[in-house]
């Protein structure tokens, strides 16, 4: 072999490996954008949309330019997919990683949205259920265990809702039907019995009892209405 072909082929050996190392570098530069691609928060992006249209059902501030910047890093993103295919392997990155850094800035910025007004919606104060009482009147004969049903199915899923991040599809109806479930017990506590007896009850129910003096004839015959008067017993002391 002459001195010149043995230039040529070191010089095609080198121009190969010269490829193969850039080829490397490119390899591990797609890697890279791909893994922050498919981790938090972009690979959220899609429920973190979807818990925005939940939040824009309820009285949550939203920033006026949310959309705006989401719909520009959706466009840059196309952009980037149909650009990154044609570089070649000597190509920079920087409008990629450019793309990508935009992507996660705004996807952080919609999660901490979404959570923090999540958070204030679900933790608003909820109707006010006397669940002693409750107690007291099924100890006391009283068939409430249709409410008490009632309020422990809507209980659950305020506490199930309380503990997501972000609401899901349909987290909204979900909350607006349980708090109305909870809302609706207790009117129908109210229309089994009146306060001034559900009071006496719970009182009866306590080590030291109720004085014999509560029971006046009007409270008696409202007893018997709801058919626990014989549930009653004196205790001399």
């Amino acid at each position: 072999m002459s001195l010149q072909s043995t230039i040529q082929s070191l010089r095609a050996h080198a121009d190969v490996a010269d490829d193969a190392h850039r080829v490397k570098v490119r390899t591990g530069q797609l890697t890279e954008l791909r893994e922050r691609l498919a981790r938090p928060p972009l690979s959220d992006l899609a429920a973190l949309n979807a818990a925005l249209v939940e939040l824009q059902q309820v009285d949550v501030e939203i920033p006026e330019d949310l959309e705006e910047n989401g719909v520009e890093v959706a466009k840059r993103l196309r952009e980037l997919a149909v650009r990154l295919p044609g570089l070649r392997a000597d190509e920079d990155l920087d409008f990629a990683r450019a793309c990508v850094a935009s992507a996660e800035k705004y996807a952080q910025n919609l999660k901490n949205i979404v959570v923090a007004g999540w958070d204030d919606y679900v933790n608003q104060p909820q109707p006010a259920i006397d669940q002693e009482l409750v107690e007291a009147l099924a100890n006391g004969g009283i068939d409430v265990e249709d409410i008490r049903a009632e309020f422990e199915s809507a209980d659950g899923k305020l506490f199930a809702l309380r503990n997501r991040k972000v609401p899901g599809r349909g987290s909204v109806k979900t909350y607006r039907d349980a708090i109305e479930a909870m809302r609706r017990c207790g009117e129908r506590i109210g229309e089994v019995v009146d306060s001034d007896i559900a009071e006496g009850i719970i009182e009866s129910q306590t080590s030291a009892g109720i004085s014999l003096t509560w029971f006046t004839p009007e409270r008696v015959e409202k007893l018997r209405r709801l058919g626990i008067m014989d549930r009653f017993k004196v205790r001399l002391v």
